[in-house]
C-alpha cells in the first residue's frame, strides 16, 4: 500500500467498493471503518483506501476479485491510449508519405534532384498563346505539415546562428533594407554539389542570354520545399499578409481604379531573421549563392554587364484563388536598380488547365511568349526591366510564391541619387508654398501646393488596353518600407 494522505487519483471512477459507491466528490475513507485519517491506498489497483494494514488484510477476501479487475481495466486503458497514439502517428506518417509521393509524381520527373527544366519548353509563338479556361473556382489543395517540433526548434536555433553572419545595411535614410550577397563563401546545397552547381549556373547563363529568362525545376528538393511551404502557410494563416501595393500615375480627374483590379495578391516582406522563417532564409541564401555565381563566372554573357552585390528582402505572396491576378506590368521600368527577378513557387500538384495562375512573360523584343506554371519547387529568373513585361493570370486555387529582386550596383546608386534630389526638391517647394501662404502678397495669389512629385525609385508598370503604361511612384513610395512592384 501507499500512503494517500488524502490525495486521491480517480478513486470513485475505478472502485466498486464502499468508497466507489459514493460520489466522486466525497473524500476518501477507510473501506472498513470509514475514517479519513492516516489513509493508505491499495498499491495494486490504487482505488481503495484503508487506515491500517490490519483493515486491508481484513478486507482482502472481498477486495481480491475487484482489485484484479480494476488493475486489468487500468492496464487495458493504458494500452488503448498507447495504441491510439501509435495509430495517430502512423496516420500522420502515411499522410506525409502520400504528400511526398504526390509531389514526386508531379514535379520530380527530371533525372535526379535539381534537374533543370528546359526553358525552351516554356516558349510559345505569341499568336498561338491562349489563356487557360477559368471555370474552376475550387480545387483540393494537398498540403502537408512535415517535420517535428524538435526539428523546427533546431532549425530556428541554427538559423539564428547563421543570421549573425548575414549582413544587411540601410541606404542613406531609406527605410527599406538591402541585403548584401557574396560577402562570405556560402556553399550551395552543402558539400558534394559542385558539379550540379556548375551545370545549373551554366544553364541559367545560357537561358538568360537566349530568352531573357530561365526556369529551374526541383531547386531545393521535396523535403526542404515542404518545410518552406509550411512556414509560408503558417504566416498566412496567422494573418501576417497585407494587400499588395499599387502605385499609379493617374491624373486627378482620371477615374479611380480599384487596387484589386490590378493585383489581387496578399504579401509579406521577410528578411529571414523573424521567428518561424528559418527555411525561407535558407531559400534566399541559396538563391543568393546562385545569382552571385552566375554574375562572377567567366563567359557569363549579358550577366557580365552588371555588378550584383545586393538584393531586396523576400516578398512572400499569396493569390487566394477566386480569380485573383496581376495585370501585365514591368517590375522596373524606371531604372530603380533591380536587374534580376527571382521567383520560387510552392504549389503542389498545380495544373494550370484547371487552376490557372500562369505567369505569362512577353520578352521584348520578340515573337514568343513564356507560359510558366507555378509548380512546387520551381525557381525562375528573368530580367526585371522593360525587357520582360509579365502578368499573373487569374488563379482559381491558392497560389504561393516568394520573390527576390537583385540590384545592379551602378543603376541602384544612380536611382538613390535621383530619389534624394527629388525629395530635396519637393521639400523646398513645400517650404516655399508654406512661406507664401503665411505672408501673402496683396497683388499675387499664393500658388497651390504642388502635387506629389513623381520619383523614379521605385516604380512599376501596368498595361491598359494595348500599350504598356509606366506607373510612376509617389514620393512616399520612395521612402516606404519596401519596393512598390
Amino acid at each position: 500500500m501507499t500512503r494517500g494522505r488524502g490525495k486521491v487519483r480517480d478513486s470513485a471512477s475505478h472502485s466498486g467498493s464502499h468508497s466507489a459507491s459514493k460520489s466522486a466528490m466525497d473524500p476518501p475513507r477507510c473501506s472498513i471503518c470509514g475514517t479519513q485519517q492516516q489513509l493508505l491506498r491499495c498499491a495494486k489497483c490504487k482505488a481503495v483506501y484503508y487506515c491500517s494494514p490490519a483493515h486491508q488484510h481484513l478486507h482482502w477476501p472481498d477486495h481480491r476479485t475487484e482489485c484484479r479487475l480494476l488493475t486489468r481495466q487500468k492496464l487495458n486503458s493504458s494500452n488503448n491510449n498507447k495504441h491510439q497514439q501509435l495509430q495517430q502517428q502512423q496516420q500522420q506518417r502515411q499522410q506525409i508519405q502520400q504528400l511526398q509521393q504526390a509531389v514526386a509524381s508531379a514535379n520530380l520527373e527530371g533525372s535526379g534532384a535539381g534537374a533543370n527544366c528546359s526553358t525552351a519548353q516554356m516558349m510559345t509563338p505569341a499568336h498561338q498563346a491562349q489563356s487557360w479556361p477559368a471555370e474552376v473556382d475550387n480545387l483540393l489543395n494537398l498540403l502537408g505539415q512535415p517535420g517535428s517540433q524538435e526539428k523546427a526548434a533546431a532549425a530556428e536555433t541554427e538559423a539564428g546562428q547563421r543570421q549573425q553572419q548575414h549582413q544587411h545595411h540601410h541606404h542613406h535614410g531609406e527605410k527599406s533594407s538591402s541585403y548584401q550577397i557574396g560577402l562570405a563563401d556560402v556553399s550551395f546545397m552543402g558539400s558534394g554539389s559542385e558539379r550540379r552547381y556548375e551545370d545549373l549556373c551554366r544553364n541559367i547563363i545560357s537561358d538568360m542570354n537566349q530568352y531573357g529568362l530561365s526556369v529551374v525545376d526541383d531547386f531545393l528538393g521535396m523535403e526542404t520545399g515542404l518545410k518552406i511551404l509550411n512556414e509560408v502557410r503558417s504566416m498566412y494563416n496567422a494573418g501576417a499578409f497585407q494587400d499588395g501595393q499599387v502605385v499609379t500615375n493617374q491624373t486627378p480627374d482620371a477615374p479611380a481604379v480599384r487596387g484589386d483590379k490590378i493585383r489581387g495578391d496578399k504579401i509579406k516582406w521577410v528578411g529571414g531573421n523573424e521567428p518561424g522563417c528559418s527555411n525561407v532564409w535558407y531559400l534566399t541564401n541559396q538563391i543568393d549563392s546562385v545569382v552571385y555565381r552566375v554574375n562572377t563566372m567567366k563567359d557569363n554573357g549579358i550577366l557580365g554587364n552588371y555588378h550584383i552585390r545586393e538584393r531586396t528582402r523576400a516578398m512572400v505572396a499569396c493569390y487566394p484563388g477566386s480569380g485573383t491576378h496581376y495585370v501585365m506590368h514591368v517590375d522596373n521600368p524606371q531604372k530603380d536598380g533591380r536587374v534580376i527577378t527571382a521567383i520560387y513557387y510552392l504549389n503542389i500538384n498545380w495544373d494550370a488547365r484547371e487552376s490557372g495562375g500562369i505567369l505569362r512573360i512577353r520578352p521584348t523584343p520578340g515573337t514568343t511568349v513564356a507560359d510558366i506554371e507555378p509548380k512546387f519547387d520551381r525557381l525562375i529568373f528573368f530580367w526585371s526591366d522593360i525587357r520582360n513585361p509579365h502578368e499573373v493570370q487569374p488563379a482559381h486555387r491558392t497560389r504561393y510564391a516568394i520573390t527576390v529582386w537583385y540590384f545592379d550596383a551602378k543603376e541602384r546608386e544612380e536611382a538613390l541619387i535621383r530619389a534624394k534630389l527629388e525629395n530635396s526638391k519637393t521639400n523646398n517647394l513645400a517650404a516655399q508654398a508654406q512661406a507664401q501662404q503665411a505672408e501673402p502678397d496683396s497683388t499675387t495669389t499664393p500658388p497651390a501646393a504642388p502635387a506629389s512629385s513623381a520619383s523614379s525609385l521605385p516604380a512599376s508598370m501596368s498595361t491598359g488596353t494595348g500599350a504598356l503604361n509606366a506607373n510612376v511612384s509617389s514620393n512616399s513610395c520612395a521612402t516606404s518600407s519596401e519596393i512598390c512592384t
